[in-house]
């Protein structure tokens, strides 16, 4: 079954063209391989519902599967980047802007040669202090340790998923391997933020992170929700209580009338 709406020519992955899913009738959008609304199958370059066992679309012909030249892994039409290696498919051509699926070696349009990149993702790192556990993630880009659900490095502000630890673009409000959202927005700059977030990851302003509202560094309830907030160390992002004169994270020492320094808020 299709439906009867023609993608306009040169159409972008990612831009709707006043397509519809025939099962629910919601809008989607091309490159995507399913409905977000019902789950149904689609066609990344024409937007068509197609069945799971089909292996090339009715209306455009376009192969549904291909294999990732990086590992070797079965990946749909319309993946962005390859969850078992982290390559990053180009998907659209540098030469004449026309838009790319399964991974070409060269775009079929032009003949021009098409590079995928490896996108980068942090590793984990465990370290005992004193008699608790903590986890880190190493940042890719300058070797600072981060704290998984910090959302990004507090050296470099590289941006990373708070639960696969891909590096993530600027403007990528979800994380294309594990599809972690970033659903909220900071009140300051309108940067894409976490849910839980203590603070905006591109201009470092407080933000409570039950809500998201904007707090002040010494706030101790927020305004807008009511969320009770406590302090994190400056050091390494754990929360520590206005009485510890020692980071129980990463064992940073501080005054007790100056913790910490600066105060961020985050949930009590």
């Amino acid at each position: 079954m299709t439906d009867s709406v023609e993608p306009e020519a040169g159409s972008v992955p990612g831009q709707s063209c006043d397509l519809t899913c025939v099962s629910c009738g919601a809008r989607v959008y091309l490159g995507d391989p399913i409905c977000a609304s019902c789950g149904r199958s689609l066609c990344p370059r024409c937007g068509v519902s197609v069945d799971e066992s089909v292996e090339r679309c009715p209306r455009c012909g376009l192969e549904l599967a291909f294999v990732c030249p990086g590992c070797g892994m079965e990946l749909f039409a319309g993946a962005e980047i390859c969850p078992d290696c982290g390559l990053v498919f180009a998907r659209r051509c540098s030469a004449c802007g026309e838009p790319l699926f399964c991974a070409p070696d060269r775009c079929p349009h032009c003949g021009q040669a098409v590079t995928h990149h490896k996108r980068a993702s942090a590793r984990s790192l465990s370290q005992r202090v004193e008699t608790s556990l903590v986890r880190w993630v190493i940042c890719p880009i300058c070797g600072a340790r981060v704290l998984p659900s910090k959302g990004f490095c507090l050296e470099c502000g590289t941006r990373l998923c708070p639960r696969c630890h891909l590096v993530l673009l600027p403007e990528e409000s979800v994380c294309p391997r594990c599809e972690f959202e970033w659903g909220a927005a900071c009140p300051f700059c309108h940067a894409a933020i976490a849910p839980g977030m203590p603070e905006c990851p591109a201009c470092g302003r407080p933000l409570c992170p039950g809500c998201g509202a904007a707090v002040g560094e010494n706030d101790a309830l927020c305004s807008a929700c009511g969320a009770e907030l406590t302090l994190l160390c400056s050091e390494c992002g754990g929360e520590v209580r206005p009485s510890d004169s020692r980071c129980p994270h990463c064992g940073a020492t501080f005054d007790a009338a100056d913790i910490p320094h600066p105060a961020v808020p985050s949930l009590g």
